[in-house]
């Protein structure tokens, strides 16, 4: 068994060496903002399906750890979980663009560390929520074209600023034809004859499908609005649920949550219409990449992912919209992928995140490992995109790497976005668990949140809309069950770099030191755990439980630790942010979001086009001298999640 796997492992690093002994592949790493994976919002995006989907590999069971724009972003581009970049929310005194640049994360992240493998790196579109006209730029692009704070939200009222330099209104255009037009043009500088022969890194980030300002939906380009008459969000058994029973075996706010009536459906129907709507954009963002990568004959040659930053809700437990919940919806998120070594029209069940994908990027690169970061959380994931079959059949030990089980986290408020309806929660904060059914194996869902530590376990499995909450009257099996599921939550809640990747042999190891009879390679799954010998290890753990509701991140509010060094949260790695001042825009420049921009003709405009009616902003619509706003206290960015 152990020679078989051996070989089996051997041909898939062989594979691997194929594609980073030549030179290294283009990366097109496309991310949108806030689309859903399990409400079929890719069934309506033909180019995605087509060129990416049906070219490559799908993820399944891919999992975003906090289900926010700024944290989510943060996490992808350092590789660490959100209680490691510390990181935790869009603005102050959680995150936001000012913290990651104050805290150092910036020096030491994505495109410094491809750039040291030879990469042109380039990022077009949203960066991170307060990101304004008075932002420093962010460190280590090449190129840097972003949307600038507060317009972000405002599809028909395009502001960007590239690489630092005065912010730039584009009149007449919608926003996500800019992108598309920018995107496209620096492929094309890429890609031309007499460029530079450097493969480059190429983020396109458009803003849809999240919705405007004031929870009000996304807007599509004119084009597209009428599309999908009719279309309604998927009536799934825990949309609007009728059962109260059911719903009051949820937690904090969601719990007291009424039907949503007549009224708040229509609105959540329409949100869901005007995302569609605002994804076709989108795909042609897609279908432009592939076919100039298709003309230039790289497109073979090219790594093309397509995902988002987190999930999203449409009547899912009564909450009409929005993210933020450590339910399906909200963490399991769109992810696919093609390029060298990538089987076509494949899907893998493997479990993964968005921890995962810096190493992943620095694996495809060819980065020698001994230049990788230290603080990395999560792992490669290019030998299960090149072999997925073998490493869904493995059974877990082939690396000693525990694939089965997600970290979930949050800090703060939520937003139920609903137009006119929109309602917002103050306390949010939960840890969560997810161990996910793969291979044939059990999977549960595992929530404590902040609101008088209340705790919900759920059989994804038998249960897979995660109603019907076991832990309120829970028998004899499923407290030992509560009993292994907190003892894990106590690991990966704190968790750093090993112990995020192995969290069962931090307790294995410490089960062994209390003189449990036990051994690592015994104790690598949920499954093992469960053997009744060790009944007593996990009861004698400690719990863990907030001290209060916070908007940030804070130590002695979230204990204890396990193991005691795991309190440091990754501050190793960061410098503190306890002084970070966000940049207010205090111009007079409008937000115009009356007329409807990109109809047919815009599909099909140049970059000549588009900069034709381009113009600089003004000192006055900028607001120099800009007003500096202090942290720790909250201050604000114009932006909504």
């Amino acid at each position: 068994m152990y020679l078989r796997r051996s070989v089996s492992f051997a041909l898939a690093i062989s594979n691997i060496l194929d594609v980073t002994t030549a030179k290294p592949p283009n990366i097109v790493f496309i991310i949108s903002d806030d689309q859903d994976a399990r409400l079929g919002s890719l069934n309506y995006m033909e180019h995605v399906q087509k060129s990416i989907i049906g070219a490559g590999l799908d993820l399944s069971n891919h999992f975003g750890t906090v289900a926010l724009c700024c944290p989510a972003r943060a996490t992808l581009l350092r590789g660490q979980a959100a209680h490691n970049t510390n990181i935790t929310h869009v603005g102050g005194p959680g995150g936001g663009y000012p913290k990651f640049r104050r805290s150092g994360e910036m020096n030491d992240y994505l495109p410094h560390w491809l750039n040291k493998a030879g990469y042109t790196t380039a990022y077009i579109g949203k960066f991170m929520n307060g990101y304004g006209a008075n932002s420093p730029p962010p460190l280590g692009w090449d190129i840097a074209d972003i949307l600038i704070s507060p317009y972000i939200y405002a599809f028909n009222n395009v502001v960007m600023k590239r690489n630092g330099e005065r912010p730039v209104h584009y009149k007449g255009y919608h926003q996500t034809d800019v992108l598309r037009l920018k995107a496209i043009d620096l492929l094309k500088t890429f890609t031309a004859d007499d460029a530079e022969q450097k493969p480059f890194y190429l983020e396109i980030a458009p803003v849809s499908p999240h919705v405007s300002g004031g929870g009000f939906p996304t807007t599509p380009q004119a084009r597209h609005m009428h599309a999908f008459p009719g279309v309604v969000a998927p009536r799934t058994p825990n949309w609007n649920t009728a059962d109260d029973e059911l719903q009051r075996g949820k937690a904090a706010w969601v719990r007291d949550l009424p039907v949503m009536n007549k009224k708040v459906v229509e609105a959540s129907d329409a949100s869901f219409r005007a995302r569609l709507q605002g994804l076709l954009g989108v795909d042609e963002i897609v279908e432009d990449v592939v076919a100039l990568l298709a003309k230039k004959g790289l497109l073979e040659d090219t790594f093309i992912i397509y995902t988002t930053d987190n999930g999203f809700h449409l009547g899912q437990h009564r909450v009409p919209g929005g993210k933020g919940l450590p339910y399906i919806e909200d963490v399991n998120l769109p992810f696919a992928v093609r390029g060298p070594g990538i089987p076509c029209g494949k899907v893998s069940t493997i479990p993964s995140t968005h921890v995962d994908i810096a190493p992943t990027l620095l694996d495809i690169a060819g980065l020698p490992r001994d230049q990788w970061p230290p603080f990395f959380d999560g792992r490669s994931l290019l030998p299960e995109w090149q072999n997925p079959e073998y490493y869904a059949t493995a059974d877990g030990d082939v690396d000693g790497i525990e694939r089965e089980i997600i970290n979930v986290e949050f800090w703060g408020s939520a937003t139920a976005p609903a137009g006119k309806y929109t309602t917002h929660w103050e306390h949010n904060s939960y840890k969560s668990l997810r161990i996910v059914a793969h291979n044939g194996r059990q999977g549960w869902l595992f929530n404590r949140w902040c609101t008088g530590n209340q705790t919900e376990l759920y059989d994804t499995v038998a249960d897979p809309y995660e109603l019907r909450n076991l832990a309120l009257d829970p028998d004899a099996e499923t407290q030992r069950l509560l009993h292994r599921l907190s003892a894990l939550l106590l690991v990966t809640k704190s968790c750093g770099r090993e112990s995020c990747r192995k969290p069962w042999e931090v307790l294995s190891e410490a089960c062994t030191e209390s003189s449990v009879p036990t051994s690592s390679n015994d104790f690598m799954t949920l499954d093992q755990a469960m053997d009744s010998r060790y009944d007593s290890f996990f009861e004698s753990l400690p719990t863990f439980g907030f001290q209060m509701c916070l908007r940030y991140q804070l130590p002695s509010n979230e204990g204890p630790f396990f193991p005691a060094e795991s309190e440091d949260l990754g501050r190793e790695y960061r410098d503190a942010a306890t002084d970070f001042a966000f940049w207010l825009n205090n111009g007079t420049f409008p937000v115009d979001t009356t007329s409807l921009q990109g109809d047919l003709a815009q599909r099909y405009m140049s970059l000549e086009d588009l900069s034709a009616g381009a113009r600089d902003l003004t000192d006055e619509e900028i607001g120099w001298p800009s007003i500096k706003c202090e942290a720790p206290d909250y201050c604000g960015t114009d932006d909504d999640d």
